[in-house]
């Protein structure tokens, strides 16, 4: 290999290295108190809906016995 070519993918790896450093520098990770916060919200969330759907499969399944048991 030439020395024109090493240099060349040395500069590409170094660029690249550089970016991603950059783009890594700009995440703003959540505190604690935020990734709690969240976790609770989808745990309530989810047994709520959850406690929805089985409402409604109950209500839709015996809606069908109803009918079908005639």
């Amino acid at each position: 290999m030439d020395s024109a070519n090493v240099s060349k993918d040395t500069n590409i790896f170094a660029r690249v290295w550089k970016g991603l450093k950059s783009e890594w520098m700009k995440i703003i990770f959540p505190s604690s108190e935020q990734i709690l916060k969240d976790s609770v919200t989808v745990l309530v969330c989810s047994v709520i809906i959850g406690l929805l759907i089985f409402v409604l499969d109950s209500i839709i399944g015996s809606g069908f016995g109803f009918l079908f048991n005639r």
